[in-house]
């Protein structure tokens, strides 16, 4: 008989460009997924900032991906639940050109916290 797995896939709305507030968020509907013992969960697209590229704060926030990756990272840790964060924007620096490039990527990370795959997307919508 093939393997059965318990996935929550997670709904929320984020509040634009309020990462903090998002990620809290997000992170108590893991929780509570765990709690009910959900192997895998998995978030929306942009549920840390919504798409608001206009914003003036926006750079400063994308800036910010890393930081939440890595506490997605120890989540799946602690819970021992696998975690598909949505997507996350993040915002590099070319050092050559010193131009700037938006990504919109989507991460695996494992129940040990180890990120095993990650998908760029072409466009960021």
């Amino acid at each position: 008989m093939a393997p059965t797995y318990k996935i929550a896939v997670i709904q929320l709305h984020p509040k634009p460009m309020r990462i903090e507030f998002n990620y809290a968020k997000a992170a108590q509907y893991i929780r509570d997924a765990a709690v009910k013992g959900a192997q895998l969960a998995v978030l929306p697209e942009y549920h840390l900032t919504n798409w608001i590229p206009d914003d003036p704060h926006a750079n400063e926030i994308y800036d910010l991906w890393d930081i939440y990756l890595n506490q997605y990272r120890a989540l799946a840790k602690e819970l021992s639940i696998c975690i598909v964060p949505g997507t996350i924007i993040e915002r590099h620096k070319i050092a050559e050109t010193k131009e700037q490039k938006l990504l919109n990527v989507a991460y695996f990370i494992d129940n040990k916290g180890e990120i095993l795959g990650c998908y760029q997307k072409k466009n960021l919508w």
